[in-house]
């Protein structure tokens, strides 16, 4: 008894180019959705796509896999467009609050780092014939633990210095009518930093514009 073997037409060798490349143009598409250019390959792709099916039918040539593939791809990329947009659009006042917010809390912490120095510089002054240091370590050990001086010195700022701190040289004993308006204490700052802490004879501590500050 004989088996019976439904007939079947010959096997498309040649391959279309269009699905081929609306393949690649859709991965592309996918791959930059988040860039406005992720359209214009995503749009190309769909276009490919739906030539090369009809292509594959139609001449009987492979790759309509592809072509199918290149399609569901480069919807798939045009539709979340936009959804991508509405993410990014509700996000960014979110980012730039918490952006405020760290400087706000790092401007905070440089405050209180250059008032605590301020502290140890008096007291060293008092021990000292009414001269400040000339270098931080003259703090280390009496007057401030090591490891807090190192950690007063560090700046508050990701990618400050290591020494964020600087004495600045003035005459003392300082004259109370000029306390308010004599630095003793200043603060070394990152160029992206718009302001800098400062610290003045009487105590106070301010904040000024910082020198090396430069416009993003």
């Amino acid at each position: 008894m004989s088996s019976l073997t439904p007939a079947s037409g010959p096997v498309p060798l040649e391959w279309s180019k269009k699905a081929i490349f609306g393949a690649v143009f859709a991965i592309l598409g996918f791959a930059t959705t988040w860039l406005v250019f992720g359209l214009l390959f995503a749009s190309i792709a769909a276009i490919l796509g739906h030539v090369a099916r009809y292509e594959c039918i139609a001449h009987s040539l492979r790759g309509r896999r592809f072509a199918t593939f290149s399609l569901w791809l480069s919807y798939f990329s045009l539709f979340s467009f936009p959804l991508i947009v509405l993410l990014v659009g509700l996000s960014f006042p979110a980012v730039q609050k918490w952006r405020a917010d760290q400087e706000t809390k790092h401007r905070a912490e440089s405050r209180a780092q250059a008032s605590r120095l301020f502290v140890a510089c008096e007291a060293y002054a008092r021990a000292n014939r009414d001269h400040y240091p000339a270098e931080w370590k003259e703090l280390s050990g009496r007057f401030l633990p090591a490891e807090e001086l190192a950690d007063l010195l560090e700046s508050p700022y990701p990618g400050g210095p290591r020494v964020a701190f600087e004495i600045v040289p003035h005459d003392r004993p300082v004259l109370e009518a000029i306390g308010d308006s004599v630095i003793v204490i200043q603060e070394v700052a990152p160029p992206r930093i718009s302001e800098i802490a400062v610290v003045y004879a009487n105590g106070r501590v301010a904040g000024l514009h910082n020198p090396d500050h430069e416009a993003p």
